[in-house]
Protein backbone atom coordinates (compact mmCIF):
# COMPACT_ATOMS: atom_id res chain seq x y z
CA UNK A 1 0.00 0.00 0.00
CA UNK A 2 1.41 3.39 -1.04
CA UNK A 3 1.26 6.24 1.46
CA UNK A 4 0.48 9.74 0.24
CA UNK A 5 3.73 11.76 0.60
CA UNK A 6 1.92 14.81 2.02
CA UNK A 7 0.11 12.69 4.62
CA UNK A 8 3.39 10.97 5.53
CA UNK A 9 5.15 14.35 5.85
CA UNK A 10 2.32 15.77 7.98
CA UNK A 11 2.53 12.76 10.31
CA UNK A 12 6.33 13.13 10.44
CA UNK A 13 6.20 16.86 11.30
CA UNK A 14 3.53 16.34 13.97
CA UNK A 15 5.67 13.59 15.50
CA UNK A 16 8.83 15.70 15.35
CA UNK A 17 7.09 18.60 17.09
CA UNK A 18 5.62 16.27 19.71
CA UNK A 19 9.04 14.72 20.37
CA UNK A 20 11.06 17.93 20.63
CA UNK A 21 8.46 20.35 21.98
CA UNK A 22 6.53 17.81 24.03
CA UNK A 23 3.25 19.21 22.78
CA UNK A 24 0.99 19.17 19.77
CA UNK A 25 1.25 21.97 17.24
CA UNK A 26 -1.56 23.70 15.39
CA UNK A 27 -2.51 22.28 12.01
CA UNK A 28 -1.85 25.64 10.33
CA UNK A 29 1.78 25.52 11.51
CA UNK A 30 2.24 22.09 9.90
CA UNK A 31 0.50 23.35 6.73
CA UNK A 32 2.83 26.38 6.58
CA UNK A 33 5.91 24.15 6.68
CA UNK A 34 4.47 21.82 4.03
CA UNK A 35 3.73 24.83 1.84
CA UNK A 36 7.30 26.09 2.23
CA UNK A 37 8.74 22.60 1.79
CA UNK A 38 6.47 20.21 -0.11
CA UNK A 39 7.62 16.58 0.07
CA UNK A 40 10.04 15.51 -2.67
CA UNK A 41 10.17 11.92 -3.81
CA UNK A 42 13.36 10.21 -4.97
CA UNK A 43 13.42 6.87 -6.75
CA UNK A 44 15.89 4.15 -5.79
CA UNK A 45 19.25 4.90 -7.40
CA UNK A 46 18.52 8.59 -7.96
CA UNK A 47 21.27 11.07 -7.07
CA UNK A 48 20.21 13.53 -4.37
CA UNK A 49 23.44 15.50 -3.68
CA UNK A 50 26.86 15.35 -5.35
CA UNK A 51 30.09 15.80 -3.41
CA UNK A 52 31.56 19.19 -4.31
CA UNK A 53 28.17 20.50 -5.44
CA UNK A 54 26.34 23.59 -4.26
CA UNK A 55 25.37 23.38 -0.62
CA UNK A 56 22.09 25.19 -0.02
CA UNK A 57 19.66 22.87 1.77
CA UNK A 58 19.30 19.91 4.09
CA UNK A 59 16.86 17.02 3.85
CA UNK A 60 14.65 15.47 6.51
CA UNK A 61 13.96 11.87 5.54
CA UNK A 62 10.29 11.06 5.95
CA UNK A 63 10.30 7.65 4.29
CA UNK A 64 12.91 5.43 2.63
CA UNK A 65 16.68 5.35 2.84
CA UNK A 66 19.54 7.42 1.45
CA UNK A 67 23.17 6.27 1.09
CA UNK A 68 26.02 8.66 1.84
CA UNK A 69 29.43 8.26 0.19
CA UNK A 70 32.65 10.22 -0.21
CA UNK A 71 35.04 10.14 -3.12
CA UNK A 72 38.79 9.87 -2.78
CA UNK A 73 41.60 9.09 -5.21
CA UNK A 74 41.12 5.41 -4.26
CA UNK A 75 37.42 5.49 -5.23
CA UNK A 76 34.04 6.01 -3.61
CA UNK A 77 33.55 4.95 0.00
CA UNK A 78 30.15 4.47 1.58
CA UNK A 79 30.13 6.19 4.96
CA UNK A 80 26.58 5.53 6.05
CA UNK A 81 22.88 5.53 5.44
CA UNK A 82 20.07 7.71 6.70
CA UNK A 83 16.44 6.76 7.05
CA UNK A 84 13.20 8.05 8.52
CA UNK A 85 13.69 10.76 11.17
CA UNK A 86 17.27 11.37 9.99
CA UNK A 87 18.74 14.56 8.55
CA UNK A 88 21.33 14.77 5.78
CA UNK A 89 23.15 17.78 4.38
CA UNK A 90 22.57 19.89 7.49
CA UNK A 91 25.98 21.57 7.25
CA UNK A 92 24.59 23.49 4.25
CA UNK A 93 22.33 25.43 6.59
CA UNK A 94 25.21 26.70 8.71
CA UNK A 95 28.05 26.88 6.15
CA UNK A 96 26.27 27.63 2.86
CA UNK A 97 29.39 28.75 1.00
CA UNK A 98 31.08 25.40 1.46
CA UNK A 99 30.64 22.65 -1.17
CA UNK A 100 28.93 19.37 -0.32
CA UNK A 101 31.29 17.08 1.58
CA UNK A 102 29.60 13.87 0.42
CA UNK A 103 27.36 12.43 -2.26
CA UNK A 104 23.90 11.19 -1.36
CA UNK A 105 21.82 8.73 -3.39
CA UNK A 106 18.43 7.17 -2.73
CA UNK A 107 19.05 3.51 -1.94
CA UNK A 108 15.27 2.93 -1.79
CA UNK A 109 12.32 4.98 -2.97
CA UNK A 110 12.30 7.87 -0.51
CA UNK A 111 10.31 10.92 0.53
CA UNK A 112 12.11 13.95 1.99
CA UNK A 113 11.40 17.49 3.09
CA UNK A 114 13.84 20.14 1.89
CA UNK A 115 14.96 22.51 4.64
CA UNK A 116 16.47 25.83 3.56
CA UNK A 117 17.97 28.71 5.52
CA UNK A 118 15.14 30.94 4.26
CA UNK A 119 12.53 28.52 5.62
CA UNK A 120 14.18 28.51 9.03
CA UNK A 121 14.57 32.30 9.07
CA UNK A 122 10.92 32.84 8.12
CA UNK A 123 9.73 30.32 10.74
CA UNK A 124 9.36 32.92 13.46
CA UNK A 125 6.87 31.59 16.00
CA UNK A 126 6.04 28.40 14.09
CA UNK A 127 6.46 25.52 16.55
CA UNK A 128 7.16 23.04 13.74
CA UNK A 129 10.10 25.13 12.54
CA UNK A 130 11.36 25.32 16.14
CA UNK A 131 11.16 21.52 16.35
CA UNK A 132 13.06 21.19 13.05
CA UNK A 133 15.79 23.52 14.36
CA UNK A 134 16.01 21.54 17.60
CA UNK A 135 16.26 18.32 15.58
CA UNK A 136 19.00 19.79 13.37
CA UNK A 137 21.06 20.88 16.39
CA UNK A 138 20.52 17.54 18.12
CA UNK A 139 21.68 15.72 14.97
CA UNK A 140 24.76 17.89 14.57
CA UNK A 141 25.79 17.61 18.23
CA UNK A 142 25.38 13.81 18.06
CA UNK A 143 27.56 13.62 14.94
CA UNK A 144 30.22 15.81 16.57
CA UNK A 145 30.23 13.50 19.62
CA UNK A 146 30.60 10.41 17.41
CA UNK A 147 33.44 12.08 15.48
CA UNK A 148 35.18 13.07 18.71
CA UNK A 149 34.96 9.47 19.98
CA UNK A 150 36.38 8.23 16.67
CA UNK A 151 39.30 10.67 16.88
CA UNK A 152 39.94 9.67 20.50
CA UNK A 153 39.94 5.97 19.57
CA UNK A 154 42.31 6.60 16.64
CA UNK A 155 44.74 8.48 18.91
CA UNK A 156 44.61 5.65 21.44
CA UNK A 157 45.46 3.15 18.68
CA UNK A 158 48.34 5.29 17.47
CA UNK A 159 49.73 5.69 20.97
CA UNK A 160 49.64 1.94 21.63
CA UNK A 161 51.15 0.92 18.27
CA UNK A 162 54.87 0.15 18.29
CA UNK A 163 57.08 2.66 16.50
CA UNK A 164 58.64 1.42 13.28
CA UNK A 165 62.15 1.46 14.78
CA UNK A 166 61.05 -0.43 17.96
CA UNK A 167 61.02 -3.94 16.57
Amino acid sequence: MRTDPVDAARFYLEGLASLHLRRRVAADQVAAVLEASPPIEYTAGQSVFRQGGRSDAALLVVHGELSVSVSSPEGDHMVGTVGPWDVVGETALYAPDEPRSASVRASRDSTCLVITRDMLAAGGSNGVVAAIEYHLLHTMSHRIRVTNHGIHDAWRELESAPLQGDR
